[in-house]
């Protein structure tokens, strides 16, 4: 049995990869049309880069959300691989506010992804719903998404994000305000 738990936990391995590479070398294409040079020249890539003592699920996070932090401002679109955006917003989830995750406002709000299928939603409580990378940068204290949300549980979220960027402070005393 151990033997075929060590060939899936591979075969994810390879796949959360491919996904990371993917991604670094969209954006690195994306940021060549614009004439930044040879961005790639600056960037870590090749097999040893995901041998870094980093988590791949962590490396799939930055490439993903750091993307689309460079390219929105660029007036860049990316349009994301299924699997990327959706298990880039399940690791967030599953990640402490401490650690830069969303799992203490998933206590409190409940997310759907209006693009992807995100079975049975992420978090408990009050919809929110978007795409699933508007839903990944609100998670991630990233406002500039936020209008972009619907549902009930947006309130919180906004609430949320906005006392996040307060310095000193975090999601567990905003979580304990009427």
């Amino acid at each position: 049995m151990t033997g075929k738990h060590d060939e899936q936990e591979a075969a994810v391995r390879d796949g959360v990869g491919r996904m990371v590479h993917a991604e670094r070398a969209a954006l690195i294409d994306d940021l060549t049309r614009l004439g930044a040079g040879d961005p790639g020249a600056a960037a870590p890539g090749g097999d040893a880069d995901l041998d870094a003592p980093a988590p791949l699920d962590t490396r799939l996070v930055e490439e993903v959300f750091h993307g689309k932090d460079i390219r929105r401002p660029l007036g860049l679109v990316r349009t994301y691989a299924p699997e990327a955006a959706v298990r880039t917003l399940r690791v967030q989830a599953r990640t402490s506010v401490s650690f830069g995750g969303a799992k203490q406002l998933l206590a409190r709000v409940r997310l759907t992804a209006t693009d992807f299928d995100l079975p049975g939603g992420t978090g408990q409580g009050a919809e929110v719903s978007g795409t699933a990378l508007a839903l990944l940068l609100a998670v991630s204290r990233r406002r500039v998404a936020l209008d972009e949300l619907q549902g009930p549980g947006v309130r919180m979220a906004q609430a949320a994000s906005s006392w996040w960027l307060r310095p000193g402070t975090g999601f567990s005393r905003c979580a304990a305000r009427p």
